[in-house]
């Protein structure tokens, strides 16, 4: 009993897009680079590399092998089909551990069994003048024989293990004996179960079995191979010895060339085969999305644990004093130089000069920023800042495979290593408006110098009144205004506006430190927002996108 399912005809994959599956594969490898497993990777990379030398050669070029347990008959098939006899030719083929080319046609097959490993001494060329005219229909075939797969020499298994990676067809001989053999079936086939359109399984040695014993070989083979995985496994019974089958096969063959598609078939098949393992490992879930409010949360954090609040309340305060003594009237502000400036206590002063030396320096140099005093972050705002760190991990890996949540959470923990520093270095960065005061701060001290000189003047006026008085000097003459002298117009009004420039200059400083102190906390709260986003949310946004792509590039290779 013989069944022929001639996959080819109706492929399960389009090899028409193996193009398309093959730069789909490789786009899901390179994605997947350093998160998923390093061996289906790497065998994923092998397959576009093998894809893309393969499509480079002859496409007219159909590549079969026979290949065979010891003693399965495969050289006795490969002699029937080729018509030639492998013992007239034994100085080409020394040994039968090395595999044999016989090619039909006139197509150059130098490139292709070069790229095989097949030396030039074991390569034949097969005459159509040797057999009838139907050899033609064959013009285009390499056919090989392969060493026996369960060769005792290492060498042959190796040469076996290659080839079969390569070749477009396969022909599987088997014999009654062995065709159960479990190192056929779980080194070779069950690897390779999506390939069943591009293999062939002849069961030889028919002629020594009875009708009923051919039967039950052929459909117990036929279970066997569909236990392996393979859904329409093709079973041909043969004989090298009665020929029975050999017409089958060679019809097969015929087919296969005829349609010089086979070698995008394995191609397609072999993408299927690696994109199904890494299909297992990215999973298909929907990509999770970071939500703002999670990143929102992430900020607040990230500015109580910086001291936001305490730097901001520093600059108003700071520009404050700084305001009075710029614009306060003399004798007041003098008293105020004795207190402290609060950004000197957090070296704010000393970050914003540095800061100001490395925006001069060259970009090509490296540039030093000095940590901020700020007090250390609390363990209640560590800890509000882990759990939003936390819930944006858990968030962004929430749904994925094993690989891809780990990726995800590796990201983020390798940058979140570095976060408490990058806070201080934040506060570093921020600006906070010491180098650079109102203009009207510099009028406001002229007229106070001046009011003030003014009120001197009349002092003094004064005072030289009252010694010539004391001394009983000639009483010099008091200048006046409207029965008032000028001498107690000048002191009074003098000092009365001064105070009043200060009161009024005080309170436009109020509103000017309140606008420079919500300034700061905008600039601070936009470097926390790059910080959170350098090392929370853009590595896992980073895995999420190359999660994407893989996980859509394995569909497509599917297809």
């Amino acid at each position: 009993m013989t069944e022929t399912v001639d996959t080819v005809e109706t492929p399960t994959r389009a090899e028409t897009d193996v193009l398309k599956k093959i730069d789909a594969l490789k786009a899901a490898a390179e994605a997947g680079d350093g998160r998923l497993d390093p061996v289906v990777l790497t065998e994923a990379t092998q397959i576009v590399d093998r894809a893309g030398q393969r499509l480079r050669m002859s496409g007219d070029l159909t590549v079969v092998a026979l290949a065979g347990a010891t003693g399965s008959g495969k050289s006795s098939l490969f002699n029937a089909l080729t018509g030639l006899d492998l013992a007239a030719i034994g100085t080409r083929r020394p040994t039968s551990s090395m595999p044999l080319a016989c090619v039909w046609g006139d197509e150059p097959a130098g490139e292709v069994l070069t790229w095989l490993g097949i030396p030039r001494r074991h390569q034949v060329q097969h005459r159509s003048s040797l057999e009838d005219a139907r050899s033609e229909d064959l013009d285009g075939l390499v056919l090989l024989d392969l060493p026996d797969h369960d060769s005792t020499e290492v060498e042959h298994r190796l040469i076996v293990d290659r080839l079969v990676e390569l070749v477009d067809m396969l022909v599987w001989v088997v014999d009654p004996q062995k065709y159960a053999d479990a190192a056929l079936h779980n080194r070779y086939i069950k690897p390779f179960a999506s390939h069943s359109g591009v293999m062939v399984f002849a069961l030889n040695h028919m002629d020594k079995l009875t009708p009923e014993q051919r039967k039950s070989c052929l459909d117990d083979l036929d279970k066997l191979l569909k236990s392996d995985g393979l859904k329409s496994p093709t079973v041909v019974a043969t004989s090298a010895v009665s020929g029975d089958g050999l017409e089958e096969v060679r019809s097969l063959l015929v087919k296969r060339v005829s349609n010089k598609r086979s070698a995008r078939v394995r191609l397609a098949a072999d993408v299927d085969r690696v994109a199904d393992r890494m299909a297992s490992q990215c999973g298909n879930a929907k990509t999770p999305e970071i939500a703002e409010a999670d990143v929102t949360e992430l900020v607040d954090s990230l500015a109580d644990a910086s001291g936001l609040s305490v730097v901001s309340d520093a600059v108003r305060r700071s520009y404050l004093q700084r305001a009075r003594a710029a614009t306060g009237w003399p004798l007041t502000k003098w008293l105020g130089r004795f207190r402290p400036d609060p950004l000197r206590r957090l070296h704010g002063d000393q970050v914003s000069r540095e800061q100001g030396k490395a925006l001069r320096k060259s970009a090509a140099s490296e540039v030093a920023i000095a940590r901020s005093s700020l007090p250390a972050a609390t363990p209640v705002q560590r800890a509000r800042m882990d759990a939003a760190v936390r819930t944006i991990t858990n968030k962004a890996a929430e749904g994925l495979s094993r690989p891809w949540a780990d990726s995800v959470r590796s990201a983020i923990r390798r940058r979140e290593e570095s976060l408490g520093d990058e806070l201080d270095q934040a506060v570093a960065r921020t600006d906070l408006g010491v180098s650079s005061n109102p203009g009207w701060w510099s009028f406001a001290r002229v007229v106070q110098w001046l009011l003030f000189l003014v009120t001197l003047g009349g002092a003094a006026w004064l005072i030289a009144l009252l010694v010539a008085r004391i001394a009983d000097l000639n009483d010099p003459p008091l200048p006046e205004w409207n029965g008032i002298p000028y001498a107690w117009i000048m002191l009074v009004g003098g000092g009365v506006l001064g105070l009043a420039l200060s009161f009024v200059c005080r309170v436009a400083a109020t509103n000017g430190a309140l606008r420079r102190s919500r300034q700061v906390a905008t600039a601070l709260r936009a470097e926390l927002v790059n910080v959170a986003d350098s090392h929370v949310v853009e590595p896992a946004r980073e895995e999420l996108a190359a999660y994407t792509k893989c996980r859509d590039s394995v569909a497509t290779a599917r297809q």
